[in-house]
């Protein structure tokens, strides 16, 4: 044995195929016009005496007349009374109306003012922990939101939304178990909350049941076909279960919709260049470049890297001029790209290796350009270099790993098998994988056997 095996050559390459991120989906902003929200909060305007703040003749005829405004469409004269009356300072009830009223009109830092201080004056209102979390959710500050939605269940709170919410705010916290269990929860009551539905495929995608997740999110498609980001996390769980096909199907419809960003329709280019369609690349990554919002510089680079892994150096020369700006400088990512294409391709080795050199000169813990660089001399058999290179590469971050699988395939091909078995000992410790820690085994086996 010699070198590593093929599936951990792929670990190590300095081109490495781009993945796509499949971070928590955010909250779609149609969810607060949904009718089952809406039906939920409007119901929160109903006094619930027996556990609520008391309200006095005074306050419930306040409360009456204010109905009667919002009943007739008029919430900004309820507002105004509600505003100028001298009973609002020392109610909770009052307070907590005023607050639902600018959440209503998008004033959710009123709202949230307003929810506060009927809490401040009366801690166990219900219905004011909820909708102080719903206010807190909406701008976006959910570890502030969770424990006053924790709290509202603790007071009896069974609503769907609440519990949807909870979910919504677990997964942001990547606790997939509880918040499946949240959204599931939420589902009992809001069997057709699209959020919660998508949320759910989320969370089975991180529990090994990726396939029920794509069956759940058929039904969010099919129900919000126009709203892209359903279809790119289907696509993310598609391609863990190595159904490119089927992602690129997926992919193709909001294509046609016009609703993928850049970074989206990269994403799709590369599944097609994958397959074998550099034409179809081509075409999805001009639509790209065509928006105004330009693609992420890593998922150009990533595309990049995938057509030089296919050996289509034509392809991966086109889309970084694509990439480069009409004026100013380049940014050293793209320099670098550009300076391994030349090596990779052969058109000009010694030139795209002065280049990492010159990258390395102007930020010597770029881990990339020292792999890439390492990769270059150990091809031209300089392997005291190529290890210096490698060796420099594990005290960054984001080379580490790929650094210390550099070094072993180096050390096993000179037959140092002792110096192999440590490197690939840092790489598991780095990153916990089933296939390094065979190869590691197979490793101490062949060094046990040449004694």
């Amino acid at each position: 044995m010699k070198s590593f095996p093929k599936s951990l050559h792929l670990a190590i390459a300095v081109l490495a195929l781009p993945l796509l991120a499949d971070e928590p989906l955010p909250l779609s902003e149609s969810y607060w016009q949904e009718p089952s929200f809406q039906k939920s909060f409007n119901g929160s305007y109903r006094i619930q005496a027996r556990i609520e703040p008391n309200v006095s003749t005074e306050e419930r005829g306040l409360l009456v007349e204010m109905q009667d405004l919002m009943e007739k469409g008029q919430r900004t004269n309820a507002l105004g009374k509600l505003q100028d009356s001298k009973l609002l300072g020392d109610s909770p009830a009052l307070q907590f109306n005023l607050g639902n009223l600018h959440f209503e009109k998008g004033d959710t830092d009123d709202a949230i003012k307003a929810f506060e201080k009927a809490l401040s004056d009366f801690p166990s209102f219900r219905r004011a922990h909820r909708n102080l979390a719903m206010a807190l959710v909406r701008k976006g500050e959910l570890e502030k939101a969770l424990p006053h939605l924790v709290e509202a269940m603790q007071l009896g709170d069974q609503d769907g939304s609440t519990y949807g919410l909870l979910g919504y705010c677990r997964l942001q916290r990547e606790e997939w178990a509880s918040a499946l269990q949240a959204y599931r929860m939420a589902q009992l009551s809001e069997p057709d909350a699209i959020e919660w539905k998508a949320g759910t495929a989320q969370c089975l995608q991180h529990l090994d049941a990726s396939h029920e997740a794509v069956v759940l999110l058929d039904e969010v498609i099919n129900e919000r076909p126009a709203e892209s980001s359903y279809a790119v996390l289907q696509a993310s769980i598609l391609l863990d279960l190595d159904r490119s096909e089927d992602a690129v199907k997926t992919l193709e419809l909001p294509r046609r919709l016009g609703t993928l960003d850049a970074d989206s329709l990269m994403l799709l280019a590369d599944l097609h260049l994958r397959a074998n369609r550099p034409s179809d690349a081509s075409t999805v990554i001009d639509e790209a470049y065509a928006l105004e919002k330009k693609p992420l510089l890593d998922r150009t680079i990533g595309l990049a890297s995938t057509a030089m892994h296919l050996k289509n150096y034509q392809f991966a020369k086109s889309l970084i001029a694509q990439a480069k700006p009409e004026e100013g400088d380049i940014l050293p990512a793209l320099r670098r790209i550009e300076a391994i294409l030349k090596i990779e391709s052969g058109e000009a080795p010694e030139e795209g290796a002065k280049e990492l050199a010159t990258l390395l000169e102007a930020n010597p813990v770029d881990g990339s350009s020292l792999l890439a660089l390492g990769k270059y001399e150990a091809d031209q058999g300089s392997t005291g270099r190529a290890s210096l290179f490698f060796e420099r590469a594990t005290a960054a971050e984001t080379s580490s790993i790929d650094a210390w699988l550099a070094l072993t395939n180096l050390q096993v091909k000179a037959g140092r098998y002792l110096q192999a078995i440590a490197s690939v000992k840092k790489a598991i410790a780095l990153q916990p994988d089933s296939n390094l820690e065979a190869y590691l085994e197979n490793l101490e086996q062949i060094r046990e056997a040449a004694r």
